[in-house]
């Protein structure tokens, strides 16, 4: 009778056990270096928390990343951040998360067109406002030239992802009424290869530019390069953003002239910390927000890479 009592209590225990386990279901928009470390701070603050995530990544197909979501719907997960690999494209996945009543928690990239990251079918935004973002490249873009007279080649990530679009727009509002000009732009999709084949064939048809400005540190690398290779690095400034590893050593080694930074575990472990507090019914914000800072070659030893 004891062994059975005993057994029964088992039962019971585990079975508590196995209902009280949470899952998050965690949509990724595509695979670069950032979302490691996202990934990283997710994972720590998942332990913290107790929780279960369950990772997809849509390798930048808004299809695919709808498919995915549909499937995180048809688990039951109880909760699903997401990171939009197209702001709009993703409407459609949130509204049948909505539909099935799970809460939708965005990360990095926010979904819809508000620019601190607010979308009614979403619960809080955790992420930099873009456009703030972009007109932060804007102002190192002045202070490295010290005039508002200049030649801008921009340098786009994946074309309709929330930061190619917002980082644009802060790019253009920032400059409009000085004589700055963007002259060129290119989507790079992030990528350094991409990027400095795009400024070699620049330096082949005499292109005139003062600053290559980009939408991540890959791409100002890969900018750097070729204006190294081709003896003109120190005539014209590379802006990279995001403060990764090879982006700050860059600053250090003058491959690139200045970046951003931006904690992208602590964005990760906030995403997850806000799923914990939802699940346990405390009212979240409709924005986490993350804030992005300037580096330059004066502060770069302040600050550490994540990715």
């Amino acid at each position: 009778m004891k062994k059975l009592l005993l057994g029964a209590l088992c039962l019971v225990v585990g079975a508590t056990a196995f209902a009280a386990e949470k899952v998050i279901g965690v949509s990724l928009p595509g695979p670069v270096g950032y979302f490691i470390a996202v990934r990283d701070g997710m994972d720590t603050q998942a332990k913290k928390e107790g929780l279960k995530l369950e990772y997809t990544d849509a390798n930048w197909d808004p299809i695919k990343q709808l498919s995915q979501i549909e499937d995180l719907v048809a688990k039951k997960v109880d909760v699903i951040a997401v990171a939009a690999a197209d702001s709009e494209a993703i409407k459609g996945a949130i509204a049948i998360a909505n539909g099935a009543k799970i809460p939708v928690i965005a990360f990095t990239n926010a979904i819809g067109s508000d620019e601190d990251g607010k979308y009614d079918g979403v619960v809080t935004y955790v992420g930099q406002n873009e456009v703030k973002t972009g007109a932060l490249t804007g102002k190192i873009a002045k202070n490295l030239l010290k005039k508002d007279d200049a030649k801008i080649v921009l340098i786009e990530g994946v074309p309709g992802t929330p930061p190619q679009r917002n980082r644009k727009k802060g790019l253009t509002e920032e400059i409009a009424g000085t004589k700055m000009e963007i002259v060129y732009n290119q989507t790079s999709r992030w990528e350094k290869e991409r990027a400095m084949k795009i400024v070699e064939d620049l330096i082949q048809k005499n292109q005139k530019m003062d600053i290559i400005i980009t939408q991540d540190d890959n791409s100002a690398m890969g900018a750097g390069m070729a204006l190294q290779e081709a003896g003109l690095k120190d005539k014209i400034y590379v802006i990279g953003l995001g403060g990764s590893k090879e982006g700050l050593a860059a600053i250090k080694d003058g491959l690139i002239d200045g970046t951003t930074y931006m904690s992208a575990v602590e964005e990760g472990a906030k995403t997850i910390e806000a799923a914990g507090k939802l699940l346990k019914g405390e009212k979240l914000d409709p924005v986490t927000p993350m804030i992005q800072v300037e580096v330059n070659k004066e502060n770069v030893n302040n600050f550490k890479g994540e990715w």
